[in-house]
């Protein structure tokens, strides 16, 4: 008889793991997989920050041509014309004129000039280098902010992960639960028939069967949900049929964070900063330019001269802003501020970003050691399960303590499931937080 018995629960047995088994097996060969570095690496590749780098990188580079204007030949032209009331004159008696032989043309009302300027640097005391630098700063700091918002997205495809990855192993132990309940119905049927249980108890398997049909489709629903916000995270679409390979152990024991980008922008900025005050020193520089200006009109540059004649003037120009050496203190003082200010930042971000570490370590360790205890705990559970199943049988224990067993079984299912994937995701997410994937 207990040979039997043992046979019956062994049938039991395999019919419940095939029904878990098969499914998972079934989507294995249909569904399209993926890992975490491949979602991450899609994000990289088509989530518009990725085109917003370019836009940046292209913006810089006209930024610094534009600076580069700066020591080409300007040329202007200017055309002018006009009518005067009054004009300069000199009455020089006709004796004078014809004694000395002096002759001076009359002026003329009606005057226009025509005119070509060309002015070329020679020396900028330094302003055009330091301009560029500063464009180049500019540049790296929002290409790292770019890049700082990326790697949000790359902490919200880690979570996502992980949560759809929990939510399936909560699937399963509901899918476990109401496949041990489709087996105890024919057990409470028999017992209802020899008079040790009642009606009730079957109607009361009926609804905690339909309870976790209830509790699969909030999951499923959930999971889809999960699903379209990853999917607009990797800009592909993602079937809520899709699986998701667990990553790989992850033991990272360099700490070092300075690669984030978010850090690397106060390095930036305290560089920035210095340039600023270099800026500040090339204000009261003198520069020198080359010129050369051409005319053709009346009068000239000889104003006595109303004939119809070229001109023109060449020379060399400086020009100093004596008033830079006292009237750019205070901005020095707001730039020695502001330094201060990004450090101040910087400290409290380390202070942060260790704080994130070491929880995250703890986390990692926790899951761990949880993880060695869970096979035991699942044995121990499958065992009281056992024994009660066969007592619920005999009537000598009640549906609810049946129940009760059940669960406390599938929940130490879902806790081994639980403490490995997080265990795992604590390494993806470490890498993430020291930016190790990219």
């Amino acid at each position: 008889m207990n040979a039997l018995k043992e046979k019956i629960i062994f049938g039991k047995w395999i019919v419940l793991i095939a029904g878990i088994i098969y499914p998972m097996f079934a989507c294995s060969q249909a569904c399209r997989h993926y890992t975490l570095d491949e979602l991450i690496s899609s994000a990289y590749q088509k989530y518009p920050y990725a085109n917003r780098l370019d836009l940046i990188k292209r913006q810089g580079s006209e930024s610094a041509k534009a600076i580069d204007t700066e020591w080409l030949t300007h040329v202007s032209a200017s055309v002018k014309s006009s009518y005067q009331s009054e004009i300069s004159a000199i009455n020089i008696p006709q004796d004078i004129e014809d004694k000395f032989g002096i002759n001076i043309d009359g002026g003329k009302k009606l005057q226009y000039q025509g005119g070509l300027s060309v002015s070329q640097l020679i020396y900028d005391g330094g302003t055009g280098s330091i301009k560029k630098r500063i464009n180049n700063l500019d540049y790296s700091t929002r290409t790292n902010q770019v890049k700082s918002q990326m790697l949000q997205v790359e902490d919200a495809i880690d979570n996502l992960f992980e949560n759809i990855l929990l939510t399936k192993e909560q699937i399963k132990a509901v899918q476990f639960k109401r496949t041990d309940l489709e087996l105890r119905k024919k057990d409470v049927s028999t017992a209802i028939q020899n008079g040790i249980s009642l009606k009730t108890d079957m109607q009361e398997i009926e609804a905690n069967i339909i309870q976790l049909n209830q509790q699969e489709t909030e999951y499923r629903m959930s999971l889809r949900q999960q699903y379209i916000t990853l999917s607009s995270f990797v800009q592909q679409p993602i079937d809520s049929t899709a699986v998701l390979e667990l990553p790989g152990t992850a033991n990272i024991i360099d700490h070092n964070y300075s690669a984030r980008p978010d850090y690397e922008i106060f390095g930036l900025q305290l560089k920035n900063a210095d340039c600023k005050l270099k800026e500040l020193n090339t204000e009261f520089v003198p520069k020198l330019s080359l010129f050369a200006n051409g005319y053709y009109g009346r009068p000239g540059l000889n104003m006595m001269d109303y004939s119809n004649h070229y001109s023109g003037i060449v020379g060399v120009s400086m020009t100093w802003n004596i008033d830079a050496l006292y009237s750019n203190t205070h901005q020095r003082k707001l730039i020695s501020i502001d330094k201060e200010m990004t450090r101040n930042q910087q400290s409290i971000y380390e202070i942060d970003m260790n704080r994130q570490i070491d929880n995250l370590n703890v986390d990692q360790a926790k899951n761990r050691e949880l993880a060695n205890s869970d096979d035991k705990i699942i044995n121990i559970r499958s065992n009281i399960k056992d024994v009660a199943s066969i007592q619920l049988r005999n009537g000598s224990i009640t549906l609810t303590d049946y129940l009760i067993k059940l669960n406390d079984e599938a929940q130490a299912m879902v806790n081994k499931s639980i403490h490995h994937i997080e265990y795992l995701m604590d390494g993806a997410k470490m890498k993430t937080l020291l930016n190790r994937n990219n």
